[in-house]
């Protein structure tokens, strides 16, 4: 069970043992600001625990009322994919009606939307409904009947100018005396008129909206998860081979698909796996075939045998190889990568109910770079993400070897000729430890005792300063652990994780000296800041201040 807490409000709780009309009564109070609207956006993820083990009728009209009422109390901007996700790719007349209409709380109408709004229509065009968006459970007849096409219609009016795009297709709609009836020829009618009669200066130059997401900040946790972690996860290839997930990793970039065969959607798990066919063939077309691997997972492996993914993914133009390949997990360990990948999917009994677009970019390393989701990814830019992580890596291709050959190498040959007290190895396994761990298979579990051993340094060397050689050890340790830790293992910054290498042997080095050796190099570095002016006497002083115990 899933607990919201709401500044100001009380404590409102939604989880699967709630019943639909329950829920539907919680979305009437947001609607009449009793309760926050966050709760809706919370409503739209199809991990939300009150999809768990619900049948898809209910899931459909809980995600769609809440939905419409973004109309209501106003479209925040994260929730805005979640309403052009189902105009683009929704099959459902109540959730594509439920789009539109929600779409018209957005904080100012826009260009953008015109073809969300146009490819909504393709949708339900051939399938359309009578529904009520104004309760959640409406009597029959219906006080205020509406279809998908009138809510797509009011949303055109409500862009006035922006929509002057569409007006080509607004007017061949009238000449379609078969999908389209009288009474809605009307409201089309009304449509265009409002939209020329707009004579402001609009802005129509389309702000895209994309649909990858990069891996900034947020990404910290995804690199924390290297799918190494769950690398011994056994899984089944098309071909009925079961081996652990690394063996279809490896060394390459990789693409991850999810898909399942009894999908009813076209435009999402059919189109997925054709377009993984056809960035397939683009990767072919430039000679990078063999330098990516293109994997795509089942939803449904309960389901979706072995037999099954091979024909759906060859009739699909997808062909299979080494590094191409279908996959499914065991049914009770689908939910590893599930968390991994924190996949939008839900489940009742053994069927998907709910489910989103999801494709992923993976370095060489495993590690997450792009995310594709809920918005169609367009294969070019996929096959262009493609490139440029290749091109990152040749270019800095001889900078790994020479880090790699440092850390495996001379490294060790360092630590032979350095003096051998216990703080000084602290240090050396520090810096060892955290510049190599990238390297190790399976190696996240290692990060906090890893980053203990820095800290149990870094208090050993900040309270054996006054008997050892001053602050300046512990300074430079700490600047050095801090850089291979952040930028240099948290966000892959291979000049980051070597600077921090480098002062992390400097403070080993410095603490190590004999006093009346590191004295001298004191002596000589306030010398030359004095004759430089870089830095004051008083501040020179205080920086290469001697130890009390050698006073």
């Amino acid at each position: 069970m899933k607990s919201n807490s709401i500044p100001g409000k009380k404590k409102v709780e939604l989880g699967s043992d709630r019943s639909d009309q329950e829920i539907g009564n919680r979305i009437d109070l947001i609607r009449s600001g009793k309760l926050s609207k966050r709760l809706l956006v919370e409503l739209m993820s199809e991990r939300h625990p009150v999809y768990e083990e619900r049948p898809n009728f209910q899931s459909t009209r809980i995600k769609g009322y809440a939905m419409a009422s973004f109309f209501d109390v106003g479209l925040p901007d994260s929730a805005l994919k979640f309403v052009l996700d189902e105009l683009q790719n929704g099959k459902s007349a109540y959730m594509v009606a439920a789009a539109a209409r929600g779409l018209r709380g957005a904080k100012r109408p826009g260009s953008q939307y015109v073809n969300f709004l146009l490819q909504g229509m393709e949708n339900i065009r051939y399938h359309d409904d009578s529904m009520s968006l104004e309760v959640f459970k409406p009597d029959w007849p219906l006080e205020h009947p509406t279809t998908a096409k009138r809510e797509i219609f009011l949303t055109f009016q409500w862009l006035q100018g922006y929509a002057k795009g569409a007006l080509p297709e607004l007017v061949s709609f009238l000449k379609d005396s078969y999908d389209f009836d009288p009474g809605t020829k009307e409201e089309i009618q009304k449509t265009i008129h409002i939209i020329e009669t707009d004579n402001r200066k609009h802005n129509l130059s389309c702000c895209e909206i994309e649909s990858e997401e990069e891996n900034g900040f947020s990404g910290i946790w995804k690199k924390l998860r290297n799918i190494k972690s769950i690398g011994k996860l056994e899984v089944e290839n098309q071909e009925g081979i079961c081996q652990p997930l690394d063996a279809f990793t490896n060394q390459n970039p990789t693409v991850v698909a999810f898909f399942y065969t009894r999908c009813m959607n076209a435009n999402k798990c059919t189109l997925t796996i054709n377009k993984l066919g056809w960035l397939q063939q683009d990767l072919i077309r430039y000679g990078l075939q063999e330098k990516v691997n293109l994997l795509a997972f089942t939803y449904d492996p309960g389901y979706d045998t072995a037999g099954k993914m091979h024909v759906f993914g060859e009739n699909r133009g997808v062909i299979f190889g080494p590094n191409v390949h279908m996959l499914r997990t065991k049914p009770e360990d689908f939910s590893l990568v599930s968390d991994f990948f924190n996949l939008g999917v839900n489940h009742v009994n053994s069927t998907v109910n709910q489910h989103r677009l999801e494709l992923f970019l993976l370095d060489q390393k495993g590690n997450v770079k792009t995310s594709y989701t809920r918005l169609q990814w367009e294969v070019e830019k996929v096959s262009g993400d493609i490139k440029s992580l290749l091109e990152r890596s040749s270019r800095f291709g001889w900078l790994s070897s020479s880090i790699s050959f440092f850390q495996q190498v001379c490294f060790p040959v360092l630590l032979a000729f350095f003096p051998k007290c216990p703080v000084c190895w602290a240090v050396y396994m520090s810096a060892f430890g955290v510049s190599g761990l990238q390297s190790v298979p399976y190696s996240p579990w290692l990060i906090p005792w890893i980053v203990l051993a820095i800290a149990v340094n870094l208090v050993i060397l900040y309270r054996k300063a006054n008997v050892r050689n001053g602050l300046t050890p512990f300074w430079l340790s700490l600047a050095g652990g801090l850089l291979v830790i952040v930028p240099g293992y948290m966000f892959s910054y291979r000049f980051g994780s070597m600077l921090g290498i480098a002062l992390l042997l400097m403070g080993a080095l410095f603490n190590s000296l004999p006093y009346r050796q590191w004295s001298k190099w004191t002596d000589f570095f306030s010398s030359a800041l004095k004759e430089l002016k870089i830095a004051s006497h008083t501040k020179t002083k205080i920086w290469f201040k001697k130890p009390l115990a050698q006073k």
